[in-house]
């Protein structure tokens, strides 16, 4: 008896010296969250009682700051993403509303109905470039939110190439623009966002009529088992373009169109792409600019 009873007040004390242990552990644990909570600190917590499982405590609890600090860095870089835009669509925005207050004055005050008729087209012109302006910002910022969602459904690209590159054939040759449009006969159906696919062609468009010189070629045919789009253009100045950062925000190779520019159209045009899962490309050669855009074809 006296042995048994020996035997229960060992293990009663290892028992309570193991609860003492890991009391001192737990609070080492909270104290290394407090300093980590309050000073926002990259410290990593440790423990010392390995042996009694806090080890993979503490690598679990590790992992978890590890992930809050990757958000809260995704977070902080997509904020930073979105004042720029907001810094840098600013300054741009001051332009056509200055000369908007300008030409209003001149409308007001126009003598001849040729003078109200031209002042009114350029205001026109003005007021739609500030839509734009604002409509790449208000898509930058959505496409910057994880949780927005591109609403899939099956379409024709050909057919919504057909219609959004055709509907801008007179305007190109008002300008001046030779396009040479040539689409597949071939259906290419692909699983996408048919909004998303016409805002892609028209910022790449309106990029290469910006950019380019007047000339424009749109090719929309099957490669390689994928719908590919080319939308290809001569420049001027080639030497001028950095082809790696063509997809970058606010990157333009050319300072002079900044005012009709947000500098975030092949930015949009790439995220839009690749939440469809697709890939984006330009290449440069000699002084011939193109976007290749390669989108899967839907399964039967």
């Amino acid at each position: 008896m006296k042995i048994a009873i020996g035997i229960l007040g060992v293990v009663a004390l290892i028992e309570l010296l193991w609860l003492l242990l890991l009391r001192r552990q737990n609070l080492a644990v909270s104290r290394q969250l407090k300093f980590i909570r309050e000073e926002d600190s990259c410290m990593r917590v440790s423990v010392n009682a390995e042996h009694l499982g806090e080890l993979a405590l503490a690598e679990e609890i590790n992992r978890t700051l590890d992930d809050v600090r990757d958000r809260k860095r995704a977070m902080s870089e997509r904020e930073k993403l979105i004042a720029d835009a907001y810094a840098n669509l600013s300054h741009d925005i001051r332009t056509p509303l200055t000369s908007l207050d300008g030409y209003v004055q001149l409308l007001h005050d126009a003598k001849t109905e040729e003078d109200r008729e031209r002042y009114t087209a350029i205001i026109g012109e003005r007021i739609g470039t500030l839509k734009e302006l604002l409509e790449d910002l208000f898509t930058f910022t959505k496409l910057k939110n994880d949780a927005y969602e591109l609403e899939m459904s099956t379409i024709s690209l050909r057919s919504v190439a057909s219609d959004t590159v055709l509907s801008y054939y007179d305007t190109w040759k008002e300008m001046g623009v030779e396009p040479e449009i040539m689409l597949t006969d071939e259906v290419l159906t692909i699983n996408g966002n048919e909004l998303a696919v016409k805002r892609i062609l028209h910022n790449i468009t309106k990029n290469a009529v910006l950019h380019g010189r007047k000339a424009l070629s749109v090719f929309v045919h099957r490669v390689d088992g994928e719908a590919e789009i080319k939308i290809s253009n001569p420049v001027e100045h080639p030497e001028e373009i950095e082809i790696g950062r063509v997809f970058e925000q606010f990157y333009t190779a050319d300072r002079f169109h900044r005012q009709a520019s947000s500098g975030l159209g092949l930015a949009i045009a790439k995220e839009l792409t690749e939440r469809m899962g697709g890939t984006i490309g330009a290449t440069l050669e000699g002084n011939t600019f193109s976007v290749i855009i390669r989108l899967p074809l839907a399964t039967r």
